[in-house]
């Protein structure tokens, strides 16, 4: 049996493991790595930083983008925006090369995170957009 180096490992596995475990919020030093204002990935200009617009190696910030659409959206359902969010997150997973499990563990945890923590982005977007 051979045991494979770190290095054998990076070749074997196309950038490693930790490359899989990569999270990135798209932010640094408070600006947008992409030049875009605060809150134009996951996540509202005040989580930016904390809300990781790639997680386990998938980029989800165009379903991100999708679901701030929807929620600025006057009268838009909310429900509707985050079974939205989790499906297109599926969509994009998939489209990346993402396994079954591991695009469903993502869009259950944005899934739930929106769930649990977006009623107040859905108000004041939904307060901006129908005021």
């Amino acid at each position: 049996m051979h045991v494979c180096n770190i290095e054998e490992l990076h070749l074997i596995s196309g950038g490693g493991f930790w490359d899989f475990l990569k999270f990135d919020s798209g932010t640094s030093s408070g600006v947008r790595e992409d030049g875009k204002s605060l809150g134009a990935g996951c996540g509202t200009a005040k989580s930016d930083a904390f809300v990781p617009d790639m997680l386990f190696g998938i980029d989800v910030s165009q379903a991100c983008f999708q679901h701030d659409q929807s929620y600025s959206t006057c009268g838009f359902d909310r429900q509707l925006a985050d079974t939205n969010l989790t499906s297109n997150i599926i969509n994009d997973c998939n489209a990346q090369g993402g396994g079954t499990i591991t695009c469903h563990v993502i869009a259950g945890i944005y899934g739930v995170s929106v769930s649990l923590f977006g009623s107040s982005a859905f108000k004041e977007a939904q307060a901006q957009s129908c005021y």
